[in-house]
């Protein structure tokens, strides 16, 4: 009984750190779409788009097609409105604060993770857990580049209140979004929730994508080797594997374990950036990664 819990934890743990993998493509996928001319709506359009496919493929290979209505559409609901607010608070913290702050506050959210399931949800926020809340938060400070000159010339969040109060919801509603995911999968197919997820993802950026053409916004379709690299990337490694993987994976271990091990999604961030787009790690960002995985390792020692 014992191996097949931990064995269950490992594999668990194991999941979210390739979801985390995943994740940290978003980035890399990103730029190279707006190069290939792609806007935000647009790129998010299509990388929800072209996944649908390949989850369809999944769904019908494991045999996993919903077996019931309402859990489905919760998972729908769960993309439309989580990934769809999610991503709106996100560009507008981004616009105001700049990229360092605004990964701050994003990876706020394991802290709000453990606070709310302990207060709200009577899970009990154990000792190495909470270590490992702190270490995660002050490594996401480091790894983003505000100490160390990395994020020099920043807005100050206190001089920007509608900036800081867009931040900490950024991290607050990423928050219930991953409780909200972590709920589903306790009794449904995590491949099924992140189908649905998907699909409600797909259906809010369509629709901003139209309303956007109606406005005279030019749309622009997929051509050319860099456009397919770009948005096949994104559907591909940064939605088709992350958020296959992180259902499956929290379903194992668990919200607050789940998002301590996602802090891995800046450190991944880092260092494809460093690789693929010549971005360089100061030592101080090497810090912050250090503490992060400080903080997996205590929460994967201490449950």
């Amino acid at each position: 009984m014992e191996r097949t819990s931990r064995y269950k934890w490992s594999m668990g743990s194991f999941l979210v750190v390739l979801s985390a993998l995943g994740f940290a493509t978003l980035g890399i996928f990103g730029k190279f779409a707006y190069d290939a001319g792609f806007g935000r709506n647009e790129a998010l359009f299509w990388r929800f788009g072209l996944s649908l496919p390949f989850l369809a493929v999944l769904l019908a290979v494991t045999r996993s097609f919903p077996k019931r209505a309402s859990p489905f559409l919760k998972a729908v609901a769960l993309g439309m409105v989580g990934i769809g607010v999610e991503s709106t608070v996100f560009f507008v913290t981004l616009q105001r604060l700049g990229a360092a702050l605004t990964g701050i506050f994003l990876y706020l959210y394991p802290a709000f993770v453990a606070l709310i399931s302990h207060f709200f949800l009577g899970e009990r926020l154990s000792r190495g857990k909470g270590w490992g809340v702190v270490l995660a938060l002050i490594g996401s400070v480091l790894t983003a580049g505000v100490v160390g000159g990395a994020a020099s010339g920043m807005v100050s969040p206190l001089e920007d209140p509608v900036g800081l109060v867009f931040g900490i919801i950024t991290g607050g509603w990423y928050a219930l979004y991953i409780l909200a995911g972590n709920r589903l999968t306790r009794d449904e197919n995590p491949l099924t929730v992140s189908a649905g997820v998907t699909l409600g993802s797909f259906i809010t950026f369509a629709g901003l994508t139209a309303i956007g053409v109606g406005q005279g916004v030019p749309f622009n379709g997929i051509s050319g080797r860099e456009s397919w690299i770009a948005v096949g990337g994104l559907a591909l490694f940064a939605t088709v594997l992350p958020f296959t993987t992180l259902y499956a994976g929290m379903k194992r271990t668990g919200a607050v374990k789940a998002s301590l091990l996602s802090t891995l999604e800046l450190v991944f961030t880092v260092i494809l950036a460093a690789v693929f787009l010549g971005e360089k790690l100061t030592p101080w960002q090497g810090v912050g990664a250090v503490l992060i995985l400080l903080s997996v390792l205590l929460a994967s020692i201490l449950r």
